[in-house]
């Protein structure tokens, strides 16, 4: 066997948590958190119960980290646009938006954490406390960093989206929202609603309405 190809075993067990998280992501979707049993998820993984607690040791660790996982390519997508930000802030802002709708509107995996997250947290405050925790609250401080960051080089004006950066996002939680709930009946044009989104974001952060500096 060529050095560095793992055996199939191998490769099967590191490849688990995954599978795992997939299945466990797919039965709270369905059946919420407190219907899920684990017996589900591990049927759904193909392994036994035992081995999940292997990897998590609860039902609510599992919870908290199937959600994270959905999310994981959104806040890693924003994490690398903010760490270091050069260019205009607006820009930055957009690129991350249309990645945004692209993985939690258009997908229904993310329409579905979406709803299944704001049906959940009120019967659940601890999981609540405990996502955000993992992945609000870090992806609300990076769109701070960059509306400062805008204001700091003059582009953004000063405004209640430096304490409230939640404001720029509630938009796509409606979105999501009224495509699990009416997009059957009622259909958005996401496309449309994306650009009025942006372009709404645009003219209440703009300092003025000249070309901002390069």
């Amino acid at each position: 066997m060529a050095q560095g190809t793992a055996r199939p075993r191998q490769r099967r067990k590191e490849e688990r948590p995954g599978e795992i998280l997939e299945a466990a992501f797919d039965e709270f979707t369905r059946h919420g958190f407190a219907a899920t049993r684990l017996d589900a998820v591990a049927a759904r993984a193909g392994i036994t119960k035992g081995t999940i607690y292997i990897y998590f040791p609860s039902k609510e660790d599992l919870f908290v980290a199937a959600v994270s996982e959905r999310v994981r390519p959104v806040n890693e997508h924003m994490a690398a646009l903010s760490a270091n930000p050069q260019g205009s802030a607006m820009a930055i802002l957009r690129r991350h938006f249309e990645f945004v709708y692209a993985h939690m509107v258009h997908e229904r995996g993310g329409r579905d954490l979406i709803r299944m997250v704001v049906a959940e947290a009120g019967r659940f405050p601890d999981i609540a406390e405990r996502w955000h925790d993992a992945v609000i609250g870090p992806s609300v401080e990076m769109l701070r960093r960059v509306v400062r960051y805008g204001v700091g080089r003059g582009e953004f004006r000063a405004s209640a989206a430096e304490e409230f950066p939640h404001l720029l996002f509630s938009p796509v939680m409606m979105a999501a929202t009224w495509c699990s709930l009416f997009g059957a009946v009622r259909p958005l044009d996401l496309d449309r609603y994306r650009a009025a989104h942006l372009d709404l974001m645009e003219q209440s952060l703009r300092a003025s309405p000249e070309r901002p500096p390069d």
